[in-house]
């Protein structure tokens, strides 16, 4: 195998494993990994209180390669728990996490290095990924034009949806983790206020290539309603906290407020939670009334009363 974390004190890069219930999907995760190229990156790998048989995957794959990484069972806690632990368990300058039913490309740990610079401070290298349905179809989605300043780059992030990132293609550096860490009260969209405290404070290095296949299924986590409806708004406030985020940048959070809505109406639309869904659609109307023109989301809202 590539690497021997043991012999590793301070990796280029760690990257981190949080699974829960996924059995069919985690070998392939780590197997991804443990075929990128180099010598310099390890690999932890967390069950986060798996109920199905994760443990013994993992298990398995350790009796037949060695101890070519680390492998920790915990109570369930949540992704950002789990990712926050992470963090303390590991030692590489640059993290990645990787979802367990997802898989590094090839020569993302090769692109991660070739865009490294010594005369630059890098808050995060990002680049694209390919979506893989359920039936095995490809799709490629590039990141995105990257603007210049932070408060065009935050817009394209959270309002025009112009800035893609994906967990899994992005290398995170760990001097980040020491201003903030994952939101452990939120079970879904703690990467949210993540990547906005990156893009509005530090440099992120674009890369045009794809740097993880994300597996696209209705069981996955980022498509659970109930986690949806328990973070509800008060995303915006954790990603708008003033702690975090630049007064300049707050105009942005009004509009925010009303893409949240939108959101959120959308996840509970998909998941036949009607009359909730609507609730949210006349609030982002009542922020922003311009959204009547989008056709997506007005055709929805109609379809809605029809259901």
């Amino acid at each position: 195998m590539a690497i021997k974390p043991s012999k590793m004190i301070n990796p280029l890069f760690s990257i981190i494993i949080p699974s829960y219930n996924y059995e069919g999907s985690i070998a392939k995760a780590i197997k991804s990994v443990l075929e990128q190229q180099g010598d310099d990156f390890d690999l932890l790998v967390i069950d986060d209180g798996s109920t199905d048989n994760t443990a013994y995957v993992v298990q398995e794959i350790l009796a037949k390669e060695g101890e070519v990484f680390r492998f920790i069972k915990q109570n369930n806690a949540g992704a950002a728990a789990t990712r926050n632990r992470g963090i303390d368990e590991t030692k590489g300058q640059y993290l990645i996490f990787l979802d367990a039913d997802d898989e590094m490309s090839p020569d993302a740990l090769r692109e991660y290095r070739n865009h490294l610079s010594k005369d630059l401070i890098i808050g995060m290298l990002a680049g694209g990924h390919l979506s893989k349905s359920s039936l095995g179809h490809l799709k490629e989605h590039a990141m995105g034009h990257l603007p210049d300043d932070s408060k065009k780059k935050l817009r394209a992030y959270l309002l025009d949806k112009t800035l893609s990132l994906s967990n899994g293609a992005v290398a995170i550096s760990r001097k980040i983790f020491e201003c903030y860490r994952y939101p452990e009260n939120f079970r879904a969209s703690e990467d949210i206020s993540m990547f906005a405290f990156i893009l509005a404070n530090f440099k992120v290095v674009p890369i045009n290539a794809p740097l993880a296949i994300i597996n696209k299924h209705n069981d996955s986590l980022r498509h659970n309603a109930t986690h949806a409806i328990k973070a509800g708004l008060s995303v915006v406030d954790e990603v708008f906290s003033p702690q975090r985020i630049p007064e300049e940048l707050q105009v942005l959070k009004k509009d925010y407020i009303a893409q949240r809505c939108l959101s959120l109406f959308r996840t509970l639309y998909l998941a036949g939670k009607i009359t909730e869904a609507r609730a949210y659609f006349h609030r982002a109307i009542m922020i922003k009334p311009l959204i009547i023109f989008n056709r997506s989301y007005v055709l929805k809202y109609i379809r809605s009363w029809f259901v």
